[in-house]
């Protein structure tokens, strides 16, 4: 029997809640990590702070502080759900699944840190192990939320926390997939969510190599953050094929396109994890 032990992360980086989002962030982009782990003075974990807790508490915060100045303790989720080393690998698929979470800290009978399973990883496995069971269009997401290139930035970032996603396929004319934005890509470029403050600071905001005045920040669209050309999938693929992709990739999802080339749909490392959960031990 496969166990979460087999394929969690061992090396967690993990932050303390006073940790300010600033210090958060900096880790987030130098390990190119979508969470980190809070811990207590014992180690013990206390709370998980992700990237999307991130954009949603900034979008939610009415204050003028900075990111500089908001520590972890405030944004992190305290709810933790942690599992054991030995749990079998489709159950905490479907612990992720019906408590909409992305990863599981794993502990041990002390509770102390021995790791943390992410759909990353629960990928992975599927990846290794789901090859001609499934098909893309069994588990993909069918007619996703898109942009267009020339949409605000700010309405992409409020497209994604309303309707609780972490992409947007950005679409042409045709609806063929021209570029791609994640969570990532806002959580670079967080100190933006607090546009009060960069008004009335007057600095110039350097994005991707680029120095853009406060008074432009508003003229910024979806094309100047997404990434171009994204990698996509056939709607008839096998879904291991898909996995490996995102793996090979290290990417969290991909758009999903018929057979003359337009957007159907997209798969992501949640809809792995349904297909994992649906496996049988």
């Amino acid at each position: 029997m496969d166990v979460v032990g087999d394929i969690m992360t061992k090396r967690v980086t993990t932050c303390t809640p006073k940790d300010t989002l600033l210090e958060i962030q900096e880790l987030m982009v130098k390990h190119r990590i979508s969470r980190v782990v809070i811990t207590d003075i014992e180690k013990k974990p206390i709370g998980i702070l992700t990237q999307k807790d991130i954009v949603n508490f900034l979008l939610a915060d009415t204050s003028k502080r900075g990111i500089e100045e908001i520590p972890a303790k405030e944004v992190m989720s305290k709810n933790l759900i942690t599992a054991k080393p030995t749990v079998p690998i489709p159950d905490i698929a479907k612990t992720m699944i019906k408590n909409k979470i992305s990863s599981l800290v794993v502990v041990d009978e002390d509770g102390k840190l021995k790791g943390i399973a992410t759909k990353a990883d629960i990928g992975l496995y599927f990846a290794s192990k789901g090859a001609g069971i499934y098909s893309v269009h069994d588990f993909m997401t069918p007619n996703p939320i898109t942009a267009r290139q020339s949409q605000s930035i700010f309405l992409v970032v409020s497209l994604m926390s309303e309707n609780k996603i972490s992409r947007i396929v950005v679409t042409n004319e045709e609806n063929k997939p021209v570029g791609i934005i994640t969570l990532a890509d806002i959580v670079m470029i967080s100190s933006l969510l607090k546009p009060a403050k960069v008004m009335r600071e007057k600095k110039p905001v350097f994005l991707k190599g680029i120095l853009f005045p406060p008074v432009g920040i508003h003229l910024l669209t979806a094309k100047d953050f997404m990434t171009a050309d994204p990698i996509s999938v056939n709607e008839d693929a096998d879904l291991a094929d898909a996995a490996r992709l995102m793996t090979k990739h290290g990417v969290s999802g991909l758009p999903v396109t018929n057979n003359a080339g337009k957007l159907v749909g997209i798969v992501t490392k949640s809809d792995l994890t349904r297909a994992v959960a649906s496996l049988k031990k």
